[in-house]
């Protein structure tokens, strides 16, 4: 008997050894069957299905054929940290062996499994993966489209992204999605991003927006997405300012938009303990504000 197996590459990236074709191999697994019908063989990779109470056995088999499934990923709209499924096809590539999972880089790894006895299997489980992942993409999009829709903000929201589509569509991307998020990428070099993502976790809704990687918080009302179409005029204007200072033992982070009537918006941020090393090393939005100029190009 002969059995499809996923791996998943995040999870064989921490410490699984490597396997290759023709390999003999004992390794836990369960088997899931989703809500429509489809029985899938999955690794237990670090207890993960085991700790939430999903029947496992250790199987024996020989590894027959390995392919490596990797989907293509775009940023969020509004949320440029996340990365999402495009829904284009997905690459599949073959290959006679895997390495070891440090630095390992491929979404998912479909191994064909010859087992030397089938009443080694697990018993089947029940699984819904929207039950527990309740932030999948469907999910969320459907939640989120419902608090926008029933927000008293929902139609100046719209409004706005109408405008800013219109105005500065020829010198930026603009991706607005239908529960009020969006985001401005600009095409020249050296000028800053803008994306805006709603959060109804909170009461009141908040309006959270993120510029060049530095957050910003606002209430989800008429005022604040007012002064958001300001900050949007602003920062494709330039008139934006990232500056770091040392200051004692900690290294500030000052981020400014001058709006055009006049008011001078400022956000800080301190790095703890940054000033008083010999070396070290930020990654992330912190990492790339410590490694830019303080000046940020127009996007015309």
């Amino acid at each position: 008997m002969q059995i499809e197996l996923e791996i998943y590459g995040a999870l064989h990236a921490c410490c699984h050894p490597g396997f290759e074709v023709g390999q003999q191999v004992q390794w836990e697994i369960a088997r899931l069957r989703h809500p429509d019908g489809t029985v899938v063989y999955e690794l237990n990779d670090h207890d993960t299905l085991s700790e939430s109470g999903v029947p496992v056995a250790a199987v024996h088999g020989t590894v027959k054929e390995i392919h490596y499934i990797d989907r293509r990923y775009e940023p969020a709209i509004g949320d440029p940290v996340q990365l999402l499924p495009t829904g284009e096809p997905a690459r599949i590539t073959s290959t006679t062996s895997v390495p070891a999972g440090t630095d390992f880089d491929h979404d998912l790894i479909h191994v064909t499994l010859k087992l030397q006895d089938p009443g080694q299997l697990p018993d089947i489980c029940d699984w819904d993966p929207q039950l527990e992942c309740p932030a999948e993409p469907g999910v969320r999009e459907f939640a989120a489209l419902a608090q926008f829709e029933s927000s008293p903000a929902a139609d100046q929201l719209r409004e706005l992204a109408a405008d800013v589509a219109q105005r500065y569509g020829h010198v930026a991307e603009v991706r607005i999605d239908a529960a009020g998020w969006g985001s401005l990428l600009p095409r020249a070099r050296g000028a800053a991003a803008v994306h805006w993502r709603l959060d109804f976790t909170d009461i009141p809704a908040q309006l959270l927006l993120r510029i060049a990687g530095v957050e910003w918080t606002f209430l989800l009302d008429e005022p604040s997405i007012m002064q958001l179409g300001q900050i949007v005029e602003a920062v494709a204007a330039g008139c934006l300012r990232d500056e770091q200072r040392a200051t004692g033992a900690s290294l500030l982070l000052e981020m400014s938009i001058d709006l055009a009537d006049g008011t001078t918006l400022t956000q800080r941020d301190a790095i703890q303990g940054a000033a008083a090393r010999d070396s070290f090393s930020v990654v992330g939005p912190v990492g790339e504000r410590l490694a830019r100029s303080g000046t940020f190009t127009p996007w015309v």
